[in-house]
């Protein structure tokens, strides 16, 4: 039996939605490109209709303000670097991904901004009010992971943007493990929303985007510029979205790949696999409670995404995933998770800890048969 368990790096499987249409577009014409040859009206019209369906599901008003970037680490890198400026300060918790951590360590090495860490708690826990003690008079940014890659927690986004709304702050949102999980939508309080599309939405890998607040782009600063098959008399950058921020040529398979994705988690409910996924959670930390191990993370409340981290005394986090796989078939993924900033938050840096992440094709037998193999493990370690 194969199970996997690590959902949270990639979807397991994709719909049959995203298949098909892939299929139907590659057995048309596989060299097409909006803007750029081959069937433009087709390619063009992938593309819109993948940008309208992604613009319902995560509430842009318009179209045009969602944009098609390789994934979520470039969709940060943008975000990050066109919010802020020289001599800024930007605000970011101790339980961020290295995909928003180095980033804006790439710009805070040279002094062209500040950076400051706002503490969380070893069970993820965050108080939005310890964004007043981080204001200063150049502070313009406050970037959050929606939900911990680590501990899977939901943090307080709504209270903490709030805040920072009131002292005049941009607000990026990653949202890399919340897509697809639980629901995410721009609002009055959000600027820009960074989401993968090959995790909880389940598309292919090398798409994702960007989910732009009316108005907020013609205040970002361009960090990549190119060819976008339109305004090409000039040497400068449309002005207009989504070219402004879509230079060279799109991944049009993953973005038709997202538009199949999301409509058919549309079609399913969004609430009908939070509801799966969190009955699963709650299987599978009851039954890891009557083990002789460490879970971390607050599993008693409901703000949580299927992601459980966890740790056997005395045992290798490393070898625990390897024995897993080769002996039970189960797919894991131990050490750092490209978060240190969230080890050290928990206590679990430099060694890290085993992560289990569950998805919308999980079932309960599953969740099963990896308790009876931890059950086995622990007992004849």
């Amino acid at each position: 039996m194969r199970v996997n368990m690590n959902h949270a790096s990639t979807s397991g499987t994709k719909p049959r939605e995203v298949i098909d249409a892939l299929t139907a577009f590659l057995s048309g014409n596989s060299h097409q490109s909006a803007g750029r040859g081959g069937d433009e009206v087709a390619a063009a019209r992938a593309a819109l209709e993948s940008r309208i369906a992604l613009a319902k599901f995560f509430g842009a008003a318009n179209p045009v303000q969602v944009i098609f970037t390789s994934g979520a680490t470039e969709s940060l890198n943008m975000a990050i670097y066109g919010l802020t400026g020289a001599g800024c300060h930007a605000l970011a918790t101790s339980l961020e991904h290295n995909a928003v951590a180095r980033p804006l360590r790439l710009l805070e090495r040279p002094g062209r901004i500040e950076v400051s860490w706002l503490p969380c708690g070893a069970d993820g826990s965050f108080d939005p009010r310890s964004i007043h003690q981080a204001i200063r008079p150049n502070t313009r940014l406050l970037v959050m992971t929606h939900a911990s890659n680590v501990l899977g927690n939901v943090l307080p986004v709504a209270a903490a943007f709030e805040i920072a709304k009131g002292y005049g702050l941009f607000t990026l949102l990653d949202a890399a493990q919340t897509a697809g999980h639980i629901e995410v939508k721009l609002d009055k309080n959000t600027d820009a929303i960074a989401f993968a599309g090959h995790k909880g939405l389940r598309g292919v890998a090398g798409v994702g985007g960007l989910i732009l607040s009316a108005g907020v782009a013609e205040k970002m600063s361009l960090w990549k510029a190119g060819g976008t098959g339109s305004h090409s008399q000039s040497l400068d950058m449309p002005e207009f979205l989504p070219d402004r921020l879509e230079p060279g040529t799109p991944n049009l398979l993953g973005i038709i790949s997202l538009g199949a994705a999301v409509e058919a988690i549309a079609a399913a409910g969004l609430e009908t696999v939070r509801r799966h996924e969190k009955s699963l959670v709650t299987r599978f930390v009851t039954g890891l409670r009557q083990l002789p191990l460490i879970l971390y993370g607050d599993y008693d409340e409901e703000r949580w995404t299927p992601v459980v981290s966890l740790n056997i005394p005395g045992m290798d986090g490393g070898l625990l995933a390897r024995r897993l796989s080769d002996e039970f078939g189960i797919e894991t993924r131990s050490g750092l998770h490209c978060s240190p900033l969230a080890h050290k938050t928990i206590g679990t840096f430099p060694q890290g800890a085993l992560r289990f992440s569950l998805g919308a094709e999980t079932t309960a037998r599953e969740v099963d048969y990896v308790l009876e193999a931890l059950a086995k493990i622990t007992a004849g370690r």
